[in-house]
């Protein structure tokens, strides 16, 4: 599968509540760290994990997905970035959350896919006047 058609399925496939068919973007092999930081590995027990979050915290939820970058990193191995927005309706993940995603693309499946939730630089860091001195990437700096 081209990068388009791995991204556009794993958008319908959540879409679906389908964790069958969001595995199916994977490798039998492959690695997924998810949000929390838990490391699932091997395409059955990503099919497993995602039907759970489908069937209960995610139920009816949306995911909004879209490419950000990507480079080739060796013969057929493709590093991309990937953006995504998640509307949940109900339960206790209702809302909209923002994340990025690493991923590690071989033979047109995913090898390595790695999730992290998007917050505010400034709010993890409890607005730290001494790191807001220093200017992280993305965190503008604020006087006091």
């Amino acid at each position: 599968m081209t990068v388009e058609e791995i991204v556009a399925e794993l958008q319908r496939a959540w879409n679906a509540g389908d964790g069958a068919a969001w595995a199916a973007n994977f490798a039998q092999d492959a690695d997924f760290v998810d949000v929390v930081g838990r490391l699932q590995k091997g395409r059955e027990v990503i099919a497993a994990e995602h039907q759970k979050i489908f069937d209960t915290i995610y139920r009816g939820s949306t995911l909004e997905l879209w490419q950000t970058a990507r480079r080739p990193i060796g013969d057929d191995v493709l590093l991309l970035h990937t953006a995504s927005t998640l509307h949940v309706p109900a339960g206790p993940r209702a809302g909209d959350t923002s994340a990025i995603q690493t991923n590690v693309i071989r033979d047109g499946l995913i090898v390595a896919f790695h999730n992290t939730i998007r917050i505010d630089g400034a709010a993890f860091a409890g607005h730290d006047e001494e790191l807001a001195r220093r200017s992280p990437l993305g965190w503008p700096h604020q006087e006091s």
